[in-house]
């Protein structure tokens, strides 16, 4: 019994080391398509006043301190 649970282990611990040994290379390849420096940035959300949409704070309207998600909504005010 203990000499399949010993081959078990060898046979996970190559298949570990195998992944690892793959895996850096995989990220290596996925990480120079972006330029350097450059990080993902969290944006906040707002919520239209008129139809309550949330949508990112860069593509929204303020005006008179509300935020719209279209013109036709600075309209409907």
């Amino acid at each position: 019994m203990w000499k399949l649970i010993f081959l078990g282990l060898i046979i996970w611990l190559a298949v570990y080391i195998v992944k690892r040994a793959i895996n850096p290379a995989a990220k290596h390849l996925e990480h120079a398509d972006k330029p350097e420096g450059k990080k993902e940035s969290i944006e906040n959300m707002v919520q239209c006043t008129t139809c309550h949409v949330h949508l990112p704070r860069s593509e929204a309207f303020l005006v008179n301190g509300k935020f719209y998600c279209s013109q036709a909504h600075i309209e409907d005010k």
